[in-house]
């Protein structure tokens, strides 16, 4: 039986039920800041969303406050 490969655009064909197209293997030692977002990706995220929260609550607070003095002033 023939085996049926597709092009996935990519630099490698792959059969039609695909096992996956591996990138080559490199001999570079993957960097320490790397290895760090890997391991806590989700806590990054976390504090990311919680910052952003943060400064848009802050943001309202500060937009709140000013127009209070603008009508206070008026």
């Amino acid at each position: 039986m023939k085996e049926k490969m597709i092009d996935n655009g990519g630099h490698c064909f792959q059969p039609i039920l695909p096992l996956g197209c591996w990138t080559p293997y490199r001999n570079k030692k993957p960097g320490v800041a790397r290895w760090l977002m890997r391991r806590y990706r989700k806590e990054i995220d976390f504090v990311l969303a919680a910052l952003a929260i943060g400064f848009m609550l802050l943001a309202g607070i500060w937009m709140f406050l000013v127009e209070l003095a603008d009508v206070g002033l008026s």
